[in-house]
């Protein structure tokens, strides 16, 4: 039960060693997942769907040209051997882009293009495959398009580039489980909050709120509307608003889309963002099956990696994190990693790797909170205290406003020997509930502002408090500096064990 738990007062025995054990599965050959995983990524084809083009003065107030981009990848997205891009990949790349320029852009060998021509007596679809290798076209086919049934050609579609990249293609068993909604107005909204769901942007996610609810209101029964709203939910939830309205929402909304279709890899997403959470005290086991479950339906979903790598940081499979990270990757055009794979550096010790990634995130989001939070755990572990105080000056009222930056900067003060200011920041930290998605962070530094002051009772009771509340990762524990006084004690080594027994390696095994 959440914030309940159990004291054991008999005997203990160890029965299990206490030295780390390695991350590196012996299928591997040695090489760590990651290793493998960059490996493995890099002779496989890749391929992207571009949205349709209306030629004329036709407008798409019914979302056809994204929304065939959306059918057409989620009937792509396992062929064997291809990387196919997700919609929201593609869903900003401008309308005066020229074909030869579009494949570089997007980090792809194949792009896949069409247009939508009408006249007053019917209306035509033509899709190409073009080889930017080749710079030749794959396959060029036309359709007679009925406009009520934009999507009816989108598994010959995909039979035809199947063929065309020699791959088998298997259309869908039941066709009654569409991506597509049979209300136009309904997929309409869909699509445009669709467009804005897939940032982590406070104002895009707000945006995208209203169109989805919208969709779900004319179509009750539009199951993918259900979960691309439950995860837009889950995320204002999560990261910024902690009233009950968006989880209630967002719970909702998961549980219509599975009871509408079970089969849904978006559904499955939804899910583990709920269970990966504080409503649910970060279930990471059930999270992780759901997102194995999601990618076992439909492989190039980058929030489910992205999802994963984090959850397999935070209870010390480091490097399977970063192989999930890598993967992720072959989703994103330019193939660049999800900046937070520098959590999974900063924890592993590879400081280098993590300045590295921290500068390339602040270049690109200077007040993202995790950017700063990251970069200041990092210059404290590694002493840097000028870098230290300049992170927290940038920070500004962020200081104020956000536990995680506050707890850290208790930290420096420990470290430095200044106790009246670490208790003084601590004690500010824990009356601040703003970061309540991020609390077990909070409460970590808190363990650590305790061990530095060598209050170990006070200290084991944080650090374990971190642990129940989804921060598990005990490589990290064994590394980090302000840990120290903890690391001679029984209970230190006890509660490591039990990590590593609750958290076994091949938690880190995914579907490819």
């Amino acid at each position: 039960m959440v914030g309940k738990g159990y004291r054991f007062v008999g005997p203990i025995r160890l029965v299990s060693p206490l030295h780390p054990r390695s991350d590196v599965p012996e299928a591997s050959g040695g090489k760590t997942p990651a290793q493998d995983n960059v490996g493995w990524r890099a002779d496989r084809s890749s391929l992207a769907v571009l949205p349709l083009h209306w030629l004329g003065h036709h407008q798409d107030d019914k979302g056809i040209c994204l929304g065939f981009v959306d059918a057409l990848v989620a009937r792509l997205a396992n062929l064997d051997g291809v990387d196919v891009l997700p919609a929201s990949s593609i869903m900003n790349i401008p309308s005066t882009a020229k074909l030869p320029d579009i494949a570089p852009r997007l980090g792809v060998r194949f792009v896949v293009h069409g247009a939508i021509q009408t006249s007053k007596t019917e209306s035509r679809l033509s899709v190409e495959l073009f080889d930017s290798h080749s710079q030749n076209s794959r396959f060029l086919r036309k359709f007679i398009l009925d406009l009520n049934r934009p999507f009816e050609h989108v598994d010959d579609v995909a039979a035809h580039i199947a063929r065309a990249l020699n791959r088998p293609f298997h259309a869908p068993e039941r066709q009654s489980r569409t991506r597509e909604s049979r209300d136009p107005l309904a997929y309409a909204e869909f699509i445009q909050g669709y467009r804005r769901a897939s940032t982590g942007d406070l104002k895009l996610l707000e945006e995208a709120t209203q169109p989805l609810m919208n969709a779900v209101a004319r179509d009750p029964g539009f199951a993918l509307a259900h979960a691309v709203l439950s995860f837009v939910c889950a995320k204002r939830h999560f990261e910024f608003d902690p009233s009950r309205e968006w989880l209630e929402k967002a719970e909702f909304h998961c549980q219509r889309a599975l009871e509408l279709d079970a089969d849904l890899p978006e559904a499955h997403v939804a899910k583990a963002f709920l269970l990966w959470g504080p409503s649910k005290n970060f279930q990471h086991i059930e999270a992780i099956a759901e997102l194995k479950r999601a990618l076992a339906l439909q492989k190039n979903l980058p929030h489910a990696y992205s999802r994963l790598g984090t959850i397999l940081a935070h209870i010390g499979l480091l490097d399977h994190s970063r192989a999930m990270y890598e993967r992720g990757a072959s989703f994103d055009p330019g193939k660049t990693i999800s900046h937070s794979v520098a959590q999974a550096y900063l924890w592993n010790g590879e400081y280098d790797l993590a300045r590295e990634e921290l500068h390339k995130w602040r270049a690109e989001s200077p007040e993202n909170k995790y950017a700063i939070h990251f970069a200041l755990e990092l210059a404290i572990l590694t002493g840097e205290w000028t870098e230290a105080r300049a992170l927290l000056d940038e920070a500004g009222s962020l200081v104020q406003e956000e536990p995680m930056i506050t707890a850290l900067q208790g930290v420096m003060h420990a470290s430095l020997g200044k106790a009246e200011q670490a208790l003084q920041c601590m004690n500010q930290a824990c009356t601040n509930s703003k970061s309540f998605g991020h609390a077990h962070h909070t409460y970590y530094q808190i363990a650590c502002i305790l061990s530095l002051l060598n209050r170990p009772e006070a200290a084991f009771g944080w650090l374990e408090r971190s642990i129940d509340t989804g921060f598990a990762c005990w490589p990290f524990f064994m590394k980090d500096p302000c840990l120290m006084n903890l690391r001679g004690h029984a209970r230190f080594d006890l509660l490591v064990s039990s990590l590593q027994a609750k958290y076994p390696d091949y938690l880190g095994l995914l579907y490819h």
